[in-house]
């Protein structure tokens, strides 16, 4: 076996450069042959990956939901697996594949790769790129378009927790318009996320109900509530408890176009990389993931 590592050395505040000795110590025991690569700003991990990736038999992603995205889409179209090792702030996607998260178990989500077989799992296609768990637009995903602007003057968690109380404030429901297979259904939304995976912000199960192989993108629309419900809202989101709620609505799609009067802010997996037209469609089975399912 012979692995590309693609290390975000800003993720997880660190914890990724942490890890260095721990894989090469791990590789070593095992007689795999890595190599390491550090990425140097935005999409350099894509740029990496398509550069490098046919010497290997697997790529590593080493950080959080941001640095996976971009290595799946350097692989996207490849029959090379992705590898993870979760040690970004959200690690969402890794959760779905049961990968451990905690930076202490770093040996273990090394173990996953060096001994299960590599599974093919869905991918969703949008505007020319590829992501693995979930897209949103709505109240989160102005979060965290908002996150990156106060991210200029305070880091950290801290920076999430502005954005979010913010955004609380401030908040209006948008309308959008959704062509869901052909179906049209215009509406205002407190949010729409549009999910391949099961959680997301960290752990919050949006789509308890999700699987990354069945071929199908679940959407969950939210309708608008009042502001003094938001947080009884987003403790229901923690534990996956809201899809009986009146006002949640899903559905199951092959593909989705989302528009709005107006452009909206487009989370993908935690970055926002586009606002508002976005057309979604699943690629099934259509990427290998080392996971533990």
């Amino acid at each position: 076996m012979k692995l590309l590592f693609i290390i975000n050395p800003i993720a997880g505040k660190g914890r990724t450069k942490d890890s260095i000795p721990i894989i090469k110590s791990f590789c070593k025991q095992r007689e795999i042959e890595c190599t390491i690569m550090e990425t140097s700003g935005p999409r350099n991990a894509t740029q990496l990956v398509k550069e490098h990736c046919f010497d290997y038999s697997a790529v590593v992603a080493v950080g959080g939901d941001g640095t996976v995205l971009e290595v799946s889409n350097g692989l996207a179209g490849t029959d090379i697996p992705l590898g993870i090792l979760p040690l970004g702030r959200g690690n969402d996607f890794a959760r779905a594949m049961n990968i451990p998260i905690d930076s202490a178990q770093v040996e273990k989500a090394l173990e996953i790769i060096a001994e299960n077989a590599a599974q093919y799992v869905d991918l969703v296609a949008f505007n020319g790129r590829v992501f693995l768990n979930i897209a949103s637009v709505g109240f989160d995903a102005e979060i965290i378009h908002d996150l990156h602007k106060v991210k200029r003057f305070v880091k950290g968690r801290a920076a999430y927790l502005i954005s979010v109380f913010l955004k609380f404030l401030t908040y209006k429901p948008k309308d959008v318009e959704l062509l869901i297979d052909g179906e049209k259904i215009a509406s205002k939304v407190f949010l729409t996320a549009v999910c391949n995976g099961i959680c997301y912000g960290g752990g919050m199960m949006i789509n308890p109900k999700g699987s990354v192989t069945d071929g199908l993108l679940d959407v969950i629309m939210i309708s608008p509530v009042p502001r003094y419900k938001i947080p009884f809202l987003l403790l229901k989101f923690i534990k996956g408890n809201h899809l009986n709620l009146p006002y949640v609505t899903s559905y199951q799609c092959k593909e989705i176009e989302i528009s709005s009067p107006q452009p909206l802010a487009v989370n993908v997996d935690g970055e926002s990389p586009m606002n508002t037209p976005i057309s979604l469609m699943i690629k099934p089975l259509s990427i290998r993931v080392f996971g533990n399912t």
